[in-house]
């Protein structure tokens, strides 16, 4: 997210996001694929989905004004971009990331009561009650983290090259486990979460073909004993979900699960200590107070401290200009 830069146009653009919610519908709906094996009319449209056939027919003559479908007398069809990114099963399908999108769509309605309360405002926990939401966002993350793992891993970010064992705390669809794992073939990784996401990265892990090197586990972390004596621990986009108790209590136990020279590695957007940048991660901050209730974006110096406090040593701060997911490390 760049830095803001206001002008009329930026505030006419966020006030213009009627076409944003029609996009974001249509491929909740799954228009596209309707649409990927021929045209069909606007009443073919309707009787499959169960929709009432003139107001199909807006819908579909919106999406044809925005180029993502083409019309042709009366029946309708995909237009290239609409077949590149939003048919299931495409190489650079977008699709999750639009539907998890539209399922956030109402949470923010209530960002008036979040703000009076203080109270989460999401009434299933999405990772636990929520499992085609969840699916979604998990895929969602799993194609912007591929592109994040790979620069980790060119850059060099983190060394991994004696590391043997590894634990990725709140792995959701494997992404990293599955990439640190091709890249350094000494590596095996044991992958926690809760059995919505687990679920998710056995699919990923079984498609990379690494079942013999990647374990997926499902449990709760705070309510089971945690695995022990790895010598790498990865955690990515979890701190921002627990509070700043529950974390220091966390880095606690982890602690005593590394071998002495084990390494743990916090992937998050870090803020520095005006709390306001990354921009990105002050606005999620909100999000998470719609969200969990709990959880939002942490300072470095919050997470030296829980790391400090835990007895980690040579805790260091790993970042690139202008980028929003930053490292911290810690020693045992």
């Amino acid at each position: 997210m760049a830095p803001n830069r206001w002008t009329p146009e930026r505030f006419d653009d966020i006030a213009d996001f009627w076409a944003d919610r029609l996009v974001m519908e249509s491929a909740a709906l799954d228009i596209y694929g309707q649409l990927a094996s021929g045209s069909l009319s606007a009443e073919e449209v309707a009787e499959r989905l169960g929709l009432d056939a003139p107001a199909v027919h807006l819908f579909l003559d919106a999406l044809t004004a925005l180029e993502l479908l083409n019309k042709r007398g009366h029946r309708y069809s995909n237009s290239e971009a609409a077949g590149r990114y939003l048919v299931p099963g495409s190489p650079d399908y977008m699709g999750h990331r639009l539907i998890a999108a539209q399922h956030n769509w109402e949470i923010w309605g209530h960002l008036f009561d979040a703000l009076r309360t203080g109270q989460r405002q999401r009434e299933k926990h999405i990772f636990l009650e929520d499992p085609e939401a969840a699916r979604h966002l998990l895929l969602a993350l799993h194609r912007d983290a591929r592109s994040r793992a790979a620069d980790i891993l060119v850059r060099g970010a983190i060394d991994l090259s004696e590391r043997r064992q590894m634990l990725d705390l709140g792995g959701g669809a494997g992404t990293y486990a599955v990439a640190f794992c091709r890249f350094h073939r000494q590596l095996h990784a044991t992958l926690v979460d809760r059995p919505i996401a687990a679920a998710v990265a056995r699919d990923v892990v079984a498609s990379a073909g690494l079942e013999d090197r990647i374990t997926v586990l499902e449990y709760d972390v705070d309510e089971h004993e945690l695995p022990s004596n790895y010598d790498f621990i990865w955690i990515s986009n979890v701190i921002h979900a627990r509070s700043y108790n529950a974390n220091r209590a966390l880095f606690e136990r982890l602690y005593h699960r590394l071998v002495p020279g084990g390494e743990v590695v916090i992937h998050d957007m870090i803020m520095d200590d005006t709390r306001t940048r990354p921009t990105r991660g002050a606005v999620f901050s909100v999000y998470m107070l719609l969200s969990s209730g709990a959880g939002r974006c942490y300072t470095f110096q919050e997470i030296f401290d829980w790391l400090d406090g835990a007895g980690f040593h040579d805790v260091r701060w790993v970042r690139e200009p202008d980028e929003d997911m930053t490292l911290v490390i810690g020693t045992r």
